[in-house]
């Protein structure tokens, strides 16, 4: 018995198979194409700790060779894997469009603090790791002053990022020092008083207690005459003249 052909079931393969070839083609062709620009992009607005032109110049350093170089020759991992090591980025991703473009899109770190003690001169991140300081820019950030012990650095850590996420905090604080105990006593902008912080121990009520202080003191003449302000007591704000 001869078997009917079933033709849409054919005509189904070929498709299949010319988009198959289609698909292998174009992916032959992309690979083959030439690299013809770098296009980096700085996806972080309020930082410059490295350029346009510094990011570029890393990736290029990567190329196998000086001349133009093929899309298949590159190696995107790492490409990313170089950029991720530099102490500045925090991430980077790169990839490649049709027209044989590669792109580097770069999220810089960005500074909380800035260290000065006898170990140095450095800015903290927002995970409380080291950063370099940059012949680009310099951060706005508050002084630390002190050694800070490694079992502290989460909390310290936490303490940096709630300053700097707060409008008040952060353009108020000015400084940290880093007591040999540990204890933290800050200055800031507008007053000539310094304030007790004290251990890194419930510290988002100390700030919400601080906040509410300046704010009832606004009618309180007294404050340009306070030398000391304590937060060590979460219950209440000690002021001494």
């Amino acid at each position: 018995m001869i078997k009917k052909i079933n033709w849409f079931d054919v005509f189904l393969a070929i498709v299949t198979v010319a988009m198959f070839s289609l698909l292998a083609l174009a992916n032959n062709r992309n690979n083959a194409r030439y690299i013809e620009q770098v296009d980096v992009k700085l996806l972080s607005s309020d930082n410059h700790f490295i350029t346009q032109e510094m990011v570029e110049k890393s990736i290029i350093q990567t190329f196998p060779r000086d001349s133009k170089i093929i899309n298949s020759e590159l190696n995107l991992k790492k490409i990313e894997d170089k950029l991720n090591k530099h102490p500045m980025i925090a991430n980077s991703e790169v990839f490649v469009d049709v027209d044989g473009k590669l792109h580097a899109e770069v999220i810089q770190k960005k500074a909380m603090a800035r260290v000065m003690n006898g170990n140095g001169s450095f800015y903290i991140d927002e995970n409380g790791d080291k950063m370099p300081l940059s012949k680009q820019f310099s951060a706005h950030v508050p002084i630390v002053y002190g050694e800070l012990k490694p079992r502290n650095k989460e909390l310290f850590s936490e303490l940096l990022n709630i300053i700097n996420n707060d409008a008040f905090l952060k353009t108020s604080i000015t400084s940290i020092k880093i007591n040999s105990d540990q204890s933290l006593v800050f200055s800031v902008r507008a007053h000539d008083y310094s304030i007790e912080f004290g251990h890194l121990k419930e510290i988002e009520k100390k700030f919400d207690n601080y906040k509410a202080f300046v704010h009832y003191s606004k009618k309180d003449t007294l404050i340009g005459y306070y030398k000391n302000v304590n937060l060590r007591f979460t219950e209440q704000v000690v002021c001494t003249k």
